[in-house]
């Protein structure tokens, strides 16, 4: 099977040697030209510039020669890029595909999930059902071959089953899950609680605080799920509190170690101003800001991380601030 792979990025990488490694044809699109050294060297330098890729992995700079023939589409792009980069596709494809989502956020202009928007965007007569991969997973952990279990996330169970089948191997195990708005709820906000964790291990505070902060914001996470439709018991599985813990408890993740940065400065414009790499947590934290308030949905610590980005209001006092909030129940 033809796979394209939009975005040749650390995740799109790791996740399509997983499929090249079962025998798939995995051809990359991107517009960074660095990435052609997949085609030369058989090796994407810019990422992972030790590891040998399989010779069924290729690149391709234009767009339209990528999805020729291609019988899925993963889409491995920020999720600031996906409603252009869907509207983009569709108009390229000739026949049925099948659709693999792996970002995580929310559109930047309807705060909408990322599956909707290539819902509204690749009309259903030239695709199959979206499925959305999310779990805890490291992409430098995935190229490496280290166990790994994720959640293929779909409406349709069969098209889900049908991905499960497609990625699952010996060492990259895949479940399925139905409640896609339970899951895509998760995968996007435990990047703004990321950022809340890294902030607190930068401000010198210790596991105690950790651990209160990552349990109080699995509890602002449900919140927002459940009020958009999303099923309790999902939040607590690989793609609500798996991947929490995952990306709140390592220097691998982008947004703990912004956080991080930010806590030890004390002061998020100096790092913001600096940092040059995709942490989608930022975006996610302002789209999930206005969400909530729209909504109605109670959400300190989000919206404390909401100042600290947006308002330059100070981390320490704003995490003294949370902690003299009235007290009450759990």
């Amino acid at each position: 099977m033809k796979i394209t792979v939009l975005g040749a990025g650390s995740w799109g990488t790791a996740l399509g040697r997983v499929l090249a490694l079962k025998g798939n044809e995995v051809v990359f699109y991107d517009h960074n030209p660095i990435k052609e050294s997949i085609n030369t060297s058989h090796i994407n330098v810019e990422f992972y510039p030790g590891i040998i890729l399989p010779s069924n992995m290729s690149f391709e700079g234009n767009l339209s020669k990528a999805l020729t023939g291609a019988k899925l589409v993963l889409f491995a792009v920020p999720s600031r890029f996906y409603r252009e980069t869907a509207k983009t596709v569709s108009a390229l494809l000739t026949e049925k595909v099948h659709i693999v989502s792996v970002a995580k956020g929310f559109d930047p202009l309807s705060f909408e999930r990322l599956s909707c928007v290539l819902r509204e965007e690749i009309p259903a007569e030239k695709r199959y059902p979206i499925v959305t991969l999310i779990g805890p997973s490291y992409a430098e952990e995935v190229i490496r071959d280290l166990l790994t279990c994720v959640t293929a996330v779909s409406l349709d169970e069969k098209e889900a089953k049908f991905i499960q089948d497609l990625f699952s191997n010996e060492t990259f195990r895949v479940y399925t899950n139905t409640d896609e708005i339970g899951a895509e709820v998760c995968a996007a906000m435990k990047n703004v609680l990321a950022i809340a964790a890294g902030i607190v291990i930068g401000l010198g505070q210790g596991e105690n605080a950790r651990a209160s902060l990552v349990t109080r914001g699995l509890k602002e996470i449900m919140r927002l799920g459940l009020s958009l439709g999303g099923r309790k018991e999902t939040f607590y599985g690989l793609t609500g509190i798996g991947d929490l813990m995952l990306t709140c408890n390592s220097m691998k993740s982008r947004n703990f170690t912004l956080g991080f940065q930010i806590g030890c400065s004390n002061n998020a414009k100096r790092v913001l101003e600096d940092n040059k790499k995709t942490v989608e947590g930022i975006l996610t934290c302002k789209y999930a800001t206005s969400l909530c308030k729209s909504l109605k949905v109670e959400m300190p610590i989000t919206e404390a991380i909401y100042k600290v980005l947006f308002e330059n209001a100070v981390p320490s006092i704003a995490t003294v601030e949370l902690m003299k909030r009235e007290l009450k129940s759990e």
